[in-house]
């Protein structure tokens, strides 16, 4: 499995970004996938033979700080990122000097989900002529907090002047991806989610805990861009929202919707927030929905 995954430099901080390629045999088209915080791309790949199977070769990468790819802090454990605009500078580069390059005249359509949702929206307002179709599922668009969000900012913006960055945020730490099922609202299947917890078990330098006050204070930042960058995207877009999220703001998701000139959304009902993770009745909903969006 891990044989085949490479690396490029990023231009920020020397840090190696993981990716690979998952090709179909009856290549119609490309697809770039992005991931959400604390995942890596490998964790999808029951979703990418779906889509080779419709004949889309599917490009990945895991986001500087998870993953496979380098760690910006010595605790590797800790989610952080000096600046959002990184994580898409680095899909920008994979863009143009990887997938690029292989697809030449193909269709590239752009899917993500969760964090990579924020990332993908701001890389295709940079990119506006790049994609041919845009999927967003549940894409981070607005965070649920535990209290009211100005508290929120209140508190991170104090802790990063004050020389706190790089601490977890209140409530966070080094072992959140080690939860109780009971307790993480993720996705309603045991099955996927202790598979989850077994790989990053075995495979410790993937796992990822809790995120640092540096990481919410540049989300927060980042997902203020949102609206004036959906008014650049052009072509056709899918929001697929999940109706139990409890990571993502579903009200945030409508606002950004909204923003699109072409944009359809799907909910599905009753869906945790891992729609790509899920149960197989909303996995298969999901990924139903996408191909039909993909293909026709």
């Amino acid at each position: 499995m891990f044989e085949n995954i490479d690396f490029f430099q990023s231009r920020h901080g020397n840090i190696k970004i993981a990716y690979s390629s998952f090709k179909a045999e009856h290549e119609k088209a490309v697809i770039l996938f992005l991931t959400g915080r604390a995942e890596y791309f490998l964790k999808y790949h029951p979703f990418f033979e779906r889509m080779n199977e419709l004949g889309f070769t599917v490009f990945a990468l895991d986001h500087r700080g998870q993953g496979a790819s380098g760690r910006m802090l010595a605790e590797s454990e800790k989610g952080y990122v000096e600046d959002f605009s990184f994580y898409v500078d680095d899909t920008e580069d994979f863009l143009k000097n990887t997938v690029l390059e292989y697809a030449k005249q193909k269709d590239i359509f752009l899917v993500s989900h969760s964090m990579g949702g924020a990332v993908s929206l701001l890389l295709a307002a940079r990119c506006p002529e790049t994609f041919s179709k845009i999927v967003f599922t549940s894409p981070m668009w607005g965070l649920i907090y535990d209290m009211p969000e100005f508290l929120v900012t209140t508190i991170v913006k104090g802790a990063c002047r004050l020389g706190f960055s790089r601490f977890y945020a209140f409530g966070k730490s080094a072992k959140d991806y080690l939860k109780p099922f009971e307790k993480t609202h993720l996705t309603q299947s045991f099955e996927n989610y202790m598979r989850q917890q077994k790989f990053v078990t075995e495979n410790p330098s993937f796992a990822l805990g809790g995120p640092s006050f540096q990481w919410v204070s540049e989300s927060m930042k980042a997902m203020e861009k949102l609206p004036v960058a959906a008014e650049k995207v052009k072509v056709p877009v899918l929001l697929v929202q999940a109706e139990c999220d409890t990571v993502v703001d579903n009200n945030c998701q409508d606002l950004v919707a909204s923003k699109f000139v072409n944009c359809r959304k799907t909910l599905i009902a009753k869906g945790f927030h891992e729609l790509l993770n899920e149960k197989p009745e909303f996995f298969e909903k999901t990924v139903s929905v996408i191909s039909y969006f993909l293909v026709s």
